[in-house]
Protein backbone atom coordinates (compact mmCIF):
# COMPACT_ATOMS: atom_id res chain seq x y z
CA UNK A 1 0.00 0.00 0.00
CA UNK A 2 2.70 2.54 -0.01
CA UNK A 3 2.26 3.20 -3.51
CA UNK A 4 -0.77 4.57 -2.30
CA UNK A 5 0.48 7.20 0.29
CA UNK A 6 0.95 10.13 -0.52
CA UNK A 7 4.63 10.41 0.39
CA UNK A 8 5.90 14.13 -0.25
CA UNK A 9 2.50 14.99 1.81
CA UNK A 10 3.47 13.14 4.55
CA UNK A 11 6.78 14.50 4.73
CA UNK A 12 6.02 17.82 4.52
CA UNK A 13 3.30 16.72 7.40
CA UNK A 14 6.04 15.07 9.63
CA UNK A 15 8.82 18.09 9.30
CA UNK A 16 6.10 20.71 9.92
CA UNK A 17 4.84 18.85 12.74
CA UNK A 18 8.65 18.83 14.17
CA UNK A 19 9.18 22.40 13.25
CA UNK A 20 5.93 23.11 15.37
CA UNK A 21 7.08 21.49 17.93
CA UNK A 22 10.25 22.44 18.54
CA UNK A 23 8.75 26.19 17.99
CA UNK A 24 6.69 25.23 20.66
CA UNK A 25 9.54 23.39 23.14
CA UNK A 26 11.65 26.90 22.51
CA UNK A 27 8.79 29.51 23.55
CA UNK A 28 8.04 27.08 26.70
CA UNK A 29 11.13 27.27 28.01
CA UNK A 30 12.73 23.40 27.40
CA UNK A 31 15.20 24.12 24.92
CA UNK A 32 17.46 27.20 24.37
CA UNK A 33 17.70 27.89 27.78
CA UNK A 34 21.68 27.92 27.45
CA UNK A 35 22.22 24.80 29.13
CA UNK A 36 23.73 22.13 25.65
CA UNK A 37 23.97 19.40 28.38
CA UNK A 38 20.32 19.41 29.80
CA UNK A 39 18.65 20.06 26.65
CA UNK A 40 20.19 17.23 24.95
CA UNK A 41 19.33 14.70 27.71
CA UNK A 42 16.02 16.51 27.61
CA UNK A 43 15.70 15.61 23.87
CA UNK A 44 17.27 12.08 24.34
CA UNK A 45 14.39 11.06 26.70
CA UNK A 46 11.29 12.51 24.64
CA UNK A 47 12.73 11.14 21.36
CA UNK A 48 11.62 7.34 21.52
CA UNK A 49 7.90 9.02 22.65
CA UNK A 50 7.89 11.26 19.62
CA UNK A 51 8.90 8.85 17.53
CA UNK A 52 5.92 6.48 18.80
CA UNK A 53 3.63 8.87 18.28
CA UNK A 54 4.98 9.21 14.14
CA UNK A 55 3.55 6.14 13.71
CA UNK A 56 0.37 5.66 15.54
CA UNK A 57 -0.69 8.85 14.86
CA UNK A 58 -1.26 8.52 11.19
CA UNK A 59 -2.18 4.99 11.46
CA UNK A 60 -4.97 5.58 13.95
CA UNK A 61 -6.06 8.37 11.31
CA UNK A 62 -6.37 6.44 9.00
CA UNK A 63 -7.87 3.30 10.35
CA UNK A 64 -10.76 5.84 12.31
CA UNK A 65 -11.35 8.67 10.11
CA UNK A 66 -13.38 7.17 7.05
CA UNK A 67 -12.44 11.17 5.02
CA UNK A 68 -8.47 10.09 5.49
CA UNK A 69 -9.33 6.25 3.91
CA UNK A 70 -10.98 8.53 0.73
CA UNK A 71 -8.07 10.00 -0.15
CA UNK A 72 -5.41 7.12 0.56
CA UNK A 73 -7.56 3.43 0.48
CA UNK A 74 -10.42 2.24 2.27
CA UNK A 75 -9.98 0.23 5.71
CA UNK A 76 -11.16 -3.29 4.46
CA UNK A 77 -10.01 -4.89 7.91
CA UNK A 78 -12.49 -7.78 9.44
CA UNK A 79 -14.49 -10.58 8.85
CA UNK A 80 -16.87 -10.73 5.84
CA UNK A 81 -19.04 -13.43 4.65
CA UNK A 82 -20.27 -14.13 1.04
CA UNK A 83 -20.60 -16.69 -1.30
CA UNK A 84 -18.39 -17.07 -4.18
CA UNK A 85 -19.60 -17.79 -7.66
CA UNK A 86 -17.41 -19.90 -9.98
CA UNK A 87 -17.50 -22.70 -13.14
CA UNK A 88 -17.45 -26.27 -12.74
CA UNK A 89 -17.65 -28.81 -15.18
CA UNK A 90 -21.41 -29.15 -13.87
CA UNK A 91 -22.32 -25.52 -15.07
CA UNK A 92 -22.14 -22.50 -12.47
CA UNK A 93 -21.73 -23.24 -8.64
CA UNK A 94 -21.86 -21.45 -5.50
CA UNK A 95 -20.42 -21.69 -2.09
CA UNK A 96 -20.50 -20.49 1.21
CA UNK A 97 -17.08 -18.03 2.05
CA UNK A 98 -15.51 -16.22 4.77
CA UNK A 99 -13.22 -13.91 3.97
CA UNK A 100 -10.74 -12.68 7.01
CA UNK A 101 -9.06 -9.47 5.94
CA UNK A 102 -5.97 -8.37 8.31
CA UNK A 103 -5.14 -5.06 7.03
CA UNK A 104 -2.98 -1.94 7.95
CA UNK A 105 -1.29 0.85 6.04
CA UNK A 106 1.58 -1.29 4.79
CA UNK A 107 0.05 -4.73 4.76
CA UNK A 108 -3.44 -6.44 3.21
CA UNK A 109 -3.46 -10.28 3.85
CA UNK A 110 -6.81 -12.10 2.67
CA UNK A 111 -7.59 -15.50 3.69
CA UNK A 112 -10.75 -17.19 2.29
CA UNK A 113 -12.07 -19.91 4.27
CA UNK A 114 -14.93 -22.72 2.31
CA UNK A 115 -16.02 -25.76 3.68
CA UNK A 116 -13.58 -27.51 1.11
CA UNK A 117 -10.75 -25.60 0.76
CA UNK A 118 -8.73 -22.53 2.29
CA UNK A 119 -7.14 -19.96 0.50
CA UNK A 120 -4.47 -17.50 1.07
CA UNK A 121 -2.52 -14.50 -0.41
CA UNK A 122 0.66 -14.42 -1.62
CA UNK A 123 0.74 -11.41 -3.08
CA UNK A 124 -1.40 -7.81 -3.67
CA UNK A 125 -1.48 -4.86 -5.66
CA UNK A 126 -3.86 -2.01 -4.75
CA UNK A 127 -5.03 0.68 -7.33
CA UNK A 128 -6.92 3.91 -6.87
CA UNK A 129 -8.59 5.59 -9.17
CA UNK A 130 -10.25 8.58 -7.19
CA UNK A 131 -11.40 10.09 -10.48
CA UNK A 132 -14.48 7.34 -10.61
CA UNK A 133 -14.47 6.86 -6.70
CA UNK A 134 -13.08 3.10 -7.70
CA UNK A 135 -10.67 0.85 -5.74
CA UNK A 136 -8.98 -2.34 -6.95
CA UNK A 137 -7.09 -4.69 -5.07
CA UNK A 138 -5.37 -7.54 -7.22
CA UNK A 139 -4.14 -10.32 -4.90
CA UNK A 140 -2.15 -13.72 -6.34
CA UNK A 141 -3.61 -16.28 -3.91
CA UNK A 142 -2.39 -20.20 -2.38
CA UNK A 143 -5.61 -22.28 -2.77
CA UNK A 144 -5.43 -25.66 -0.34
CA UNK A 145 -7.96 -28.47 -0.52
CA UNK A 146 -9.43 -29.39 3.11
CA UNK A 147 -8.58 -33.09 4.36
CA UNK A 148 -11.86 -35.15 3.97
CA UNK A 149 -13.22 -33.18 0.38
CA UNK A 150 -12.43 -35.12 -3.14
CA UNK A 151 -9.00 -33.93 -4.27
CA UNK A 152 -7.70 -33.49 -0.04
CA UNK A 153 -3.93 -31.60 -0.45
CA UNK A 154 -4.40 -30.44 -3.70
CA UNK A 155 -3.39 -27.16 -4.67
CA UNK A 156 -3.04 -24.02 -6.85
CA UNK A 157 -2.78 -20.72 -7.29
CA UNK A 158 -4.86 -17.74 -8.59
CA UNK A 159 -5.71 -14.64 -9.40
CA UNK A 160 -8.40 -12.31 -8.01
CA UNK A 161 -9.65 -9.10 -8.27
CA UNK A 162 -11.68 -6.98 -5.72
CA UNK A 163 -13.36 -4.20 -6.70
CA UNK A 164 -14.06 -1.70 -3.31
CA UNK A 165 -16.29 1.13 -3.26
CA UNK A 166 -16.80 3.26 -0.24
CA UNK A 167 -20.51 4.34 0.39
CA UNK A 168 -21.72 7.39 2.31
CA UNK A 169 -22.03 6.81 5.95
CA UNK A 170 -24.67 8.57 7.50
Amino acid sequence: MLNLLRVRYLLTAIVSLIALTMLGAVYAGVVGTGDTLTEVIIIFRLAPTAALMLILLPYSAWRWMPSLQRVIFPYLGGEWAGELEFQSQSGTETRSVTLTVNHSLLSVVLILESAESTSRTLIVQVNRDSSINRDRLYYVFLNERKEGVAGAGQNYRGLAVLRVEMSEIG
